[in-house]
């Protein structure tokens, strides 16, 4: 089972500089099965790049996928009408919800369409689109079992677990802690799952004052949720539209304070289970990594992260190519996808003659990847593309570390 975030943010879409490495999509979550089954967890803008990558993959071949909503808000269906896949004929959409009194699943999706909001109603659409309302029963769709249970949100909302291929998943977003009935019923649904993603709109501190009742909750309360129900790796989601990198940046390492191995959600992460390798490959910096010249330099990388708020860990690379904007490199060490690194690529006194130089930068890592021995180095086995980052762009690291040159004699 593979999934894949194509949107992260709560609320409203925030194409914004100041978090584009988490992204600015508001939620869309891919599955897909180990069979091929396709798999969609909401609808928010981040549909829009899943669709683009779906007719890329499929070309001429039709599309069958299965969606599911956690609910009718609009930052989770406005991406609908900007799904390229819905527009071609011969493509096959079953859209499933829990039944809501009084709230029709195919209205709910239809009327965002109507005159006056949308030039174009669904006729436009030329695939095959089917509405199915669920009752609180599992269902078996494609080789996964998918369950759900009720969540605490203004007009309501609900989890679903996927579990398929010996793994199991769940999304757990837009949610409020404190009602004692729906937090046991929660506990119980995310029991033992291998990855949680969990809405971490607010703070504790916001929950207890201007945000109460607003139906969203906190990293702390995605981390004790996480130990209490004994899941393998906790996913911070939701991310609230005035929360930039740096401060989503902030609350992650709060949160590995009380679970370790937390990460935050951003576009473009991909999860491998039951493996549960983390991938990051950021869509928004694609066609940026492709635009400069790369340069095929093989020379040695000192690397460093922080652990947590009183460590770091480090480890070695060898570097394969180098852009002005990026660096591709592999490793014996396990080097972290999803925090800021601190590297030196070293020149050695063979070519400066003048002792070692060390050029100096900090990279946030978009891709990880197995190395397939193109090294004849042994031990070397993992591939790590990472972008550099000018001071300007990248505030949250030590200013004193970025871009510098030193001489070791």
């Amino acid at each position: 089972m593979r999934i894949k975030f194509w949107g992260v943010r709560g609320s409203t879409p925030t194409p914004e500089r100041r978090n584009s490495r988490y992204g600015g999509n508001t939620p869309c979550i891919e599955i897909r099965l180990a069979n091929g089954t396709l798999i969609v967890l909401d609808c928010g803008t981040g549909l829009r790049s899943l669709g683009k990558g779906l007719m890329r993959e499929f070309g001429e071949r039709p599309v069958h996928g299965y969606i599911f909503l956690t609910h009718f808000h609009w930052d989770h269906i406005q991406g609908i009408p900007f799904f390229a896949p819905f527009y071609k004929a011969g493509n096959i959409f079953l859209f499933h919800s829990i039944r809501r009194e009084g709230a029709d699943l195919q209205a709910a999706i239809e009327d965002q369409m109507a005159n006056p909001y949308f030039p174009v109603d669904m006729k436009a659409m030329a695939s095959t689109r089917h509405f199915f309302n669920l009752d609180q029963h599992p269902i078996n769709v494609g080789g996964a079992v998918i369950s759900s249970v009720p969540l605490n949100h203004p007009q309501g909302c609900v989890a679903y677990r996927v579990d398929a291929d010996g793994a199991s998943f769940v999304l757990a977003t837009d949610t409020e802690p404190g009602s004692p009935s729906y937090d046991r019923a929660l506990r119980a649904f995310v029991r033992g799952a291998d990855i949680l993603v969990y809405d971490a709109q607010f703070t504790p501190e916001q929950l207890a004052q201007e945000k109460k009742g607003w139906g969203h909750s906190s990293w702390l309360e995605g981390t004790r949720i996480a130990r209490e129900a004994g899941v393998r790796k906790l996913i911070l989601f939701h991310h609230d539209p005035d929360s930039s990198d740096a401060y989503v940046d902030g609350l992650v390492e709060k949160a590995n304070q009380e679970f370790s191995g937390t990460v935050g959600a951003a576009e473009g992460l991909e999860i491998f289970l039951p493996e549960g390798d983390l991938q990051q490959a950021h869509l928004s910096r694609a066609s940026e990594r492709r635009r400069h010249r790369r340069y095929p330099v093989e020379l040695p990388v000192r690397l460093s992260w922080r652990e947590d708020r009183d460590s770091r860990a480090g480890g070695e690379a060898l570097s394969k190519d180098v852009s002005r904007s990026g660096i591709r490199m592999v490793s014996a060490t396990p080097i972290p996808a999803d925090r800021p690194l601190e590297l030196e690529l070293v020149l050695p006194d063979e070519i400066t003659h003048r002792g070692e130089v060390a050029l100096r930068f900090v990279a946030q890592p978009v891709r990880r990847e197995q190395s397939n021995g193109d090294l004849d180095a042994p031990g070397f086995r993992m591939g790590l593309a990472a972008r550099l980052y000018l001071p300007e762009e990248f505030p949250e690291a030590p200013a004193a570390d970025q871009g510098l040159v030193k001489t070791k004699k």
